[in-house]
């Protein structure tokens, strides 16, 4: 799953591979909202990159319905539940990118959760597929709903399963173009998503301070690796 990532850079270094055109309006401007975070969580309000350029919106979607279930805010959607009710709409015509340098995961240790941070071996910017829940006719209008952008997960292959057994599904350059497109059909979209290019063996990771495991905190420190006795320590 991903439920925190680092997003490090500023002004327009997320956007700029993305443009085909230096004078597209949808991607000139905008530099003000990628305000660099080490440890963004869920609930905050973060940039994303829709097929009209990029825009701020909250990280979780929690409608009406799922206030009535008992349903918390949901953060990830699974990749095998795209054509669930849930989602099929979102796949079909809310595809954005979440713009990242990469996540963090933990694991027990020492009767802690030891955070580590994952990062593509080819360095950022990384995009991970995401969905949009923002409509014209989407207001928040009942208490607890939240309208805005979910991380598309994907089963962690290789020897990333040491890790966690999901992980953001991160699409290559060319992958994220089709994937924003407009005219992607779900079909299409789904294929890109069942076949993306970024497998398990195009990342690497290390032990991190558990600093980052306290949201607010935010600090560039959070990305660095730390030795294995110093994590158990602390």
């Amino acid at each position: 799953m991903c439920g925190r990532y680092s997003r490090g850079q500023k002004d327009l270094f997320y956007v700029e591979p993305l443009m085909t055109d230096a004078s597209d309006p949808r991607f000139n401007g905008h530099a003000e909202i990628f305000r660099p975070s080490w440890n963004v969580s869920p609930g905050t309000r973060q940039p994303i990159i829709g097929p009209n350029g990029p825009r701020l919106e909250v990280w979780g979607y929690r409608p009406a319905w799922a206030i009535a279930r008992k349903i918390p805010m949901m953060i990830n959607a699974r990749l095998d539940k795209a054509m669930a009710s849930t989602w099929k709409a979102l796949f079909k015509s809310g595809r954005v990118l979440v713009p990242a340098d990469g996540w963090y995961e933990w694991l027990p240790a020492a009767g802690k959760k030891q955070p580590y941070y994952i990062q593509a071996n080819s360095g950022p910017p990384v995009y991970f597929a995401g969905l949009s829940s923002v409509r014209s006719d989407a207001s928040p209008t009942d208490a607890g709903t939240v309208f805005g952008f979910v991380i598309v997960t994907a089963p962690a292959e290789s020897g990333m399963l040491d890790v966690h057994d999901r992980r953001p599904l991160v699409l290559t350059l060319e992958e994220a173009r089709v994937w924003l497109d407009p005219t992607t059909t779900l079909e299409e979209a789904l294929h890109l998503a069942n076949n993306a290019g970024k497998s398990s063996d195009d990342f690497h990771w290390h032990q991190v301070t558990p600093e980052v495991n306290r949201t607010g905190h935010d600090n560039p420190a959070f990305n660095d690796p730390i030795a294995p006795d110093a994590a158990t320590e602390k």
